[in-house]
């Protein structure tokens, strides 16, 4: 225990109080010393402090919550033991959670296979609310725009203008847009979770492609899942900011197995659900 004097300096005492605070092994440790410390009075500091990191825990990763009952407690405790909170904002100390999985809790991945994928798809909620829309975490929306094509001829018609107008312009995504390819269906897994039911004895693999978004008109976040064309068609809204719909149509065609009128249909009625679901904006 550092003594409040000239040798120990406030970022040691500090240490030492953390440590006594927040880690277990590091508590017992001390306890065993007979030091003059007030013992209740350290568990009743280390208790809040753990209540805390398990209501925040439980609150941003229900699914793993129910998942594994009574033993997440300890693993939550492990992981901030490993993983200490490195911001201020408390919340975004539940953002390497996904990464301690993979990392450090082996058997526990390799008996529940699809856990990393879960708790990267219930950190990514928080991650898609508190995200500023001037600093995007998923590349950013394209900029809503049309590119000049010259004067129209003086006898073309409203549909072959209103066409053009559509061709000529560029998609925009909702602010804050995450576009992720799971390769478990974590959005059946998660609801079954929260449903209180039990999941399979062994969740098969199952390529599942997310859109996760903050909705522009009623500021919550929004979870869709996508077939191959619109997850590849809104990458390329991403990945190519100003890009437009002509030019995204013509690749999605490019790359069909179905007749070009058929894809131009099946796109169309595409972008007519995502725009009611206020991923596409425009």
């Amino acid at each position: 225990m550092p003594e409040v004097n000239a040798k120990a300096n406030l970022a040691e005492i500090q240490d030492f109080y953390y440590k006594l605070w927040t880690r277990r092994d590091f508590r017992e440790d001390v306890f065993s010393q007979n030091l003059p410390i007030n013992r209740s009075g350290v568990n009743l500091y280390a208790s809040l402090i753990e209540i805390g990191r398990l209501d925040l825990m439980a609150s941003v990763y229900p699914c793993i919550k129910a998942l594994l009952g009574k033993k997440f407690r300890d693993l939550v405790l492990a992981y901030y033991e490993t993983l200490p909170p490195d911001h201020y904002n408390l919340n975004r100390s539940a953002n390497r959670f996904a990464g301690y999985l993979e990392q450090y809790e082996s058997t526990l991945v390799s008996r529940h296979p699809f856990i990393v994928e879960l708790a990267h798809f219930e950190w990514i909620e928080l991650e898609v609310m508190e995200a500023e829309s001037a600093n995007l975490i998923a590349l950013g929306s394209a900029h809503a725009s049309k590119r000049g094509r010259g004067g129209k001829p003086a006898n073309e018609t409203n549909v072959e203008a209103e066409a053009q107008d559509f061709v000529s312009t560029s998609p925009r995504l909702a602010d804050v847009v995450v576009l992720h390819k799971y390769q478990y269906p974590v959005m059946t897994i998660s609801k079954t979770l929260l449903d209180g039911e039990k999941l399979p004895r062994r969740v098969k693999k199952e390529t599942t492609n997310m859109a996760i978004y903050r909705d522009n008109k009623s500021h919550q976040c929004r979870f869709l899942e996508l077939g191959a064309m619109a997850f590849e068609a809104l990458q390329m809204v991403q990945a190519q900011p100003g890009i437009t719909y002509g030019e995204l149509l013509k690749s999605v065609c490019q790359s069909s197995s179905d007749s070009p009128a058929e894809t131009v249909e099946a796109f169309l009625e595409l972008l007519e659900e995502l725009k009611a679901c206020n991923l596409i904006v425009n």
